[in-house]
């Protein structure tokens, strides 16, 4: 199964980027250290999806320390700031995946799919939910 280490400081946006990607092997980080501890205990991680402005490292300086330790390793920044980095054209900007927010999940588990493939089903779901055309019978 895909490894994800998904990085925010903020609690409930790691939440819901849990929940949207509940069909790959997932590790939570709060801050660039916890991140880099995780690399450090030599995880198989497939994809860093990270905030980019957060206390004490910045998303673009983890996806660096990163990949000087693992350079195959395939990151996605996600941001609330997209507009003034694409002003500052800084190289890293112009090469990373990015996703500014607010962004849709589909969008997400598109970046997500194209980078590292398809997650699996989580447990008792098989299909996206049909709604039905006709009415139950015996009404």
């Amino acid at each position: 199964m895909k490894h994800i280490l998904l990085v925010d400081d903020d609690g409930a946006v790691l939440q819901v980027l849990a929940k949207a990607l509940a069909g790959y092997r997932l590790t939570l980080a709060r801050d660039g250290d916890e991140a880099l501890a995780v690399i450090g205990r030599a995880a198989a991680v497939d994809l860093v999806i990270t905030d980019y402005l957060m206390p004490g490292m910045m998303g673009d300086e983890l996806i660096g320390r990163l990949q000087a330790i693992r350079p195959d390793l395939k990151a996605i920044v996600i941001t609330g700031h997209g507009a003034i980095l694409d002003q500052e054209r800084q190289p890293w900007w112009e090469a990373a995946r990015r996703l500014s927010k607010p962004f849709g999940l589909d969008d997400l588990t598109t970046a997500v799919a194209e980078l590292i493939g398809e997650g699996i089903a989580p447990l008792g779901i098989t299909a996206p939910y049909q709604a039905r055309s006709e009415p139950p019978s015996g009404r």
